[in-house]
């Protein structure tokens, strides 16, 4: 299957959760998406290892990527975190694994009805509570509450709780919660992405011509350093600091 095709494909899905550069859709038993791409996605799963606990699907629009993720409680918890992620490059077949089982702050999903057919019988639930949201002003910054500690002070600071799939009240919001110092002790070495490829805004900098060569480029805060790494070996000059992964500036 081409680029073309495959884009053609995934445009004649009428479900999923569809963003500027990806197309997500929870896989099951169930699934239907059409035959080539279900015979593209068991070739990819078998070749890459994937298993049926990865159970949320990522094309993306862009390249001819797959991602397998596992999120074990997707059903059953109303923003369930990743656990694993596996990622096949569909023309080379070179795959790579994430796992986030001991992040403290792993990525966590929305809108979860946006996964799922139109006939699947979990869907008006989980619009419900996405409409609730919604209407509680949760969505408000959607760039932060990817996450699962932004997303539990967020809670927490318009005193909200969501118990199954209902938000309930549970005290006096605090406006000041989410500009608090968060107190709780924080492994940051387990908070440090494992990239294999330049972050999206290094990417940017380089495509649009805004990091010249001869030009200097210091990462502060730069986890296990895929960026600094990443750049040196396009022959920028790069360096970067990390409180656990690289304390002294090389």
């Amino acid at each position: 299957m081409n680029f073309a095709e495959y884009k053609q494909h995934l445009a004649a899905i009428p479900y999923g959760k569809r963003l500027p550069s990806a197309l997500y859709l929870y896989r099951d038993e169930t699934s239907h998406f059409g035959d080539a791409l279900e015979a593209l996605v068991s070739r990819a799963a078998v070749s890459c290892g994937a298993t049926q606990l990865h159970n949320v699907l990522k094309f993306r629009l862009d390249e001819l990527k797959v991602s397998f993720l596992a999120y074990p409680d997707f059903l059953e918890d109303p923003h369930p975190a990743l656990r694993h992620a596996i990622t096949i490059d569909l023309a080379t077949g070179k795959h790579r694994e994430a796992d986030y089982s001991d992040n403290i702050n792993p990525p966590i999903l929305h809108r979860k009805e946006t996964f799922l057919p139109p006939n699947h019988p979990k869907r008006p639930a989980f619009a419900a509570l996405t409409q609730a949201e919604e209407e509680h002003g949760l969505y408000e910054e959607t760039s932060t509450i990817g996450f699962k500690l932004n997303w539990e002070r967020l809670l927490a600071a318009k005193g909200l709780t969501i118990e199954g799939h209902t938000i309930r009240p549970t005290a006096s919001p605090d406006p000041d919660d989410v500009a608090r110092p968060c107190t709780r002790e924080i492994d940051r070495h387990k908070t440090a992405l494992t990239r294999y490829d330049l972050s999206k805004p290094v990417k940017t900098l380089v495509e649009y011509g805004l990091l010249k060569q001869g030009t200097t480029f210091f990462d502060y805060g730069c986890g296990q350093g895929s960026d600094v790494s990443g750049l040196r070996a396009l022959g920028y000059e790069a360096d970067g600091w990390d409180p656990v992964h690289s304390p002294s500036v090389a």
